[in-house]
């Protein structure tokens, strides 16, 4: 990806009473920080993504073999395995492998499959001091080193010394855990590019998984993650939130990395859209409080006096860093930028990570075993815990299938589970649809600005697959 910006285009829509978010951003009552002051170095020009590549199965055949071999993916978290011997499998499409904590301070990803006759040797969560296979018992140590085959002496050739199961790549960050099968692939802090440093206060490795889903979506996992990557389908798909988001006038970054790229959405949050009407304004300060202290932090705090003719953002803000030193026993001077509005980090290919205490969202969107049509689309709370306390154990992940509602199955989302059904609802009519578009232009036409990460993404697809 060549660095360019261009200097006409329009970077959102806002007015004097209804900011931009990087206004709100300089104003911040507590100081913008490094991440609100970073830029994106990248505009891509990529308005037109052919549908196909939605469905064709060719297509999908070479994503799996030129982007999901290739790139790091987003396997697990450290405390989904918290004891040694415990493991976990990763399914990519037809791709399968299985991450294990083989020491107390040690983690190994290996391909998912026996060296006797193929056997899928984790199928499911599971713990054991050996890694066995339940075909015939060939079995090794928790950090791949054979140690039995039965009827050995049939099987002269395979000795400890060439028996050990093939690894991949698996690397650190934040209490993440990224596999990657190219064991010539730049370390995984090249592809991070600026997120150590914009997450190094939020500190994702001091969290835990409070609540998880996974979701099987009728629709490619490229649809999926782009209903998550611009904040222009607000107006029509959540409504709900148009009088205390600022939807158009969100920031989009796209920072070139040795990998790829890492894009940031940022949408504000109490500050109208420029798409509410005038009396908005005055219903905002009771809407933001609701949002925040209905969902998963504060249920049990009381309502402040809020000031409608002062700084609301500041006023929540300031109510959150109290209630957060209340709930877990150590201050947080993290800007209201962090306690109250949406910055979501998309890693490629397929990572995401918000930056806000108010939504502290992990997501990953995984593409289906066999079928472009589908995808997998898992969401995790990622949740602070009291001071001088144990880690909590990591949430089991709710299995949510195609017709299922989210808000019905995972209440731990709170009204935000609506949220969710509402971008599911569009989903499998965005996968129908594209395919009834006129053949004589079967294309999407993106926005310049709001849509610039889904263009971005589509370009280094095309790069990887011309490689």
């Amino acid at each position: 990806m060549a660095t360019t910006l261009n200097k006409d285009r329009i970077r959102g829509y806002g007015s004097k009473e209804r900011p931009l978010l990087s206004e709100l951003w300089d104003k911040d009552s507590a100081g913008p920080n490094d991440a609100m002051r970073a830029r994106g170095d990248y505009e891509p020009d990529n308005r037109q993504i052919d549908y196909r590549r939605y469905h064709d199965p060719e297509f999908f055949k070479l994503e799996l073999e030129k982007i999901w071999s290739r790139q790091w993916l987003f396997a697990c978290r450290e405390e989904d395995i918290p004891d040694v011997g415990d493991r976990l499998p990763l399914q990519v499409g037809t791709h399968s492998y299985f991450i294990v904590r083989s020491a107390p301070e040690e983690f190994r990803a290996f391909y998912n499959s026996c060296l006797h006759r193929g056997t899928m040797l984790c199928a499911k969560k599971e713990t054991a001091e050996t890694i066995r296979c339940p075909y015939h018992a060939w079995e090794w140590n928790v950090d791949g080193r054979l140690k039995r085959i039965p009827s050995h002496w049939d099987f002269p050739d395979i000795t400890r010394l060439n028996g050990s199961l093939p690894e991949i790549r698996l690397e650190r960050w934040g209490g993440f855990i990224f596999v990657n099968a190219d064991k010539d692939a730049r370390p995984l802090l090249e592809a991070l590019g600026p997120m150590p440093e914009h997450f190094k206060d939020f500190a994702p490795e001091k969290r835990y998984t409070k609540a998880r889903f996974r979701k099987l979506v009728h629709a490619n996992w490229k649809i999926t993650q782009e209903a998550f990557q611009e904040s222009y389908h607000l107006y029509a798909t959540h409504p709900e939130g148009v009088p205390f988001t600022g939807d158009s006038q969100s920031q989009y970054d796209i920072f070139t990395t040795a990998m790829g790229a890492v894009g940031r959405e940022a949408v504000p949050s109490a500050v109208p859209s420029m798409h509410a009407d005038a009396s908005a304004t005055s219903l905002m300060a009771g809407m933001v409080f609701a949002q925040v202290q209905q969902t998963w932090h504060y249920p049990d705090a009381a309502m402040p006096e809020l000031d409608p003719e002062g700084d609301i953002r500041a006023q929540v803000g300031q109510w959150c860093r109290d209630e957060y030193e209340r709930a877990y026993g150590r201050p947080n001077a993290q800007p209201d930028a962090v306690m109250i509005d949406s910055a979501l980090y998309f890693l490629y290919p397929h990572f995401t990570l918000w930056l806000s205490e108010a939504v502290p969202f992990v997501y990953q969107f995984l593409p289906h075993e066999s079928d472009p049509n589908y995808c997998y689309f898992d969401v995790r709370l990622l949740m602070p815990y009291a001071e001088g306390q144990p880690r909590p154990p990591a949430a089991e992940p709710i299995e949510i299938g195609e017709h299922e509602s989210i808000a019905e199955k995972a209440p731990a989302y709170s009204f935000l589970g609506m949220i969710f059904d509402q971008d599911m609802g569009n989903l499998p009519l965005i996968q129908k649809g594209l395919k009834a578009a006129d053949p004589t232009a079967p294309h999407s036409r993106l926005g310049a600005y709001q849509e610039g990460m889904i263009q971005a993404w589509h370009e280094l697809i095309d790069r990887d697959l011309n490689r």
